[in-house]
């Protein structure tokens, strides 16, 4: 009885080895070297279809400054993303256009729509924050904020139709489509 007690003991252990067992040795850091963890990077952090995104974080020996300085530097990497989009639409958007639209045309545009995502800036939400106290006594603050392309869309096409020289030679539904198209390429990078 015990012989067939400790036998299958035995199995039931060599069994339970082999199956938490994995079949690719875990990767270790190359000598030296420690792997940090950063905080709000995964993918739920980064832009998509849906939104902008962007992470920034602060260091201050002050709370309240570490979140400024982080808010302040998450805020001009979202406008910087968005202009840069913007900028593109536009382009792409004036090569589209049959008129052949004019430098100064394009310019007018582009600034418009620069104005309306500094106006935009003030809608972000917050998607997550972090706060860590440092060794030093530093507070270093992480945020994660996000701003919805379909309302930058709108909001841009909004300030075209208000300015009436622009909005003359203005074709919403080209200036839509290449958006659109804009924003489906830069989801997929």
């Amino acid at each position: 009885m015990k012989k067939m007690f400790f036998g299958a003991l035995s199995l039931l252990v060599v069994a339970g080895m082999s199956s938490c067992s994995s079949s690719k040795p875990a990767a270790a850091a190359p000598s030296g070297m420690v792997e940090e963890v950063i905080p709000l990077s995964g993918p739920q952090y980064r832009s998509n279809a849906e939104y902008y995104r962007a992470v920034q974080n602060g260091v201050s020996p002050e709370r309240s400054m570490a979140q400024k300085i982080a808010m302040q530097n998450c805020r001009q990497e979202l406008a910087s993303n968005i202009q840069n989009d913007l900028k593109t639409v536009i382009e792409n958007y004036a090569k589209n256009q049959n008129t052949g639209m004019t430098n100064e045309a394009k310019t007018q545009y582009q600034e418009l729509t620069y104005a309306v995502v500094n106006q935009r800036l003030n809608d972000v939400q917050i998607v997550e924050e972090k706060i860590f106290r440092e060794t030093n006594g530093n507070y270093r603050y992480y945020v994660c904020l996000q701003m919805s392309k379909a309302a930058i869309e709108a909001a841009a096409e909004q300030a075209i139709a208000k300015d009436a020289k622009l909005n003359l030679e203005f074709d919403r539904e080209q200036f839509k489509k290449i958006f659109e198209e804009q924003m489906k390429a830069f989801s997929q990078k």
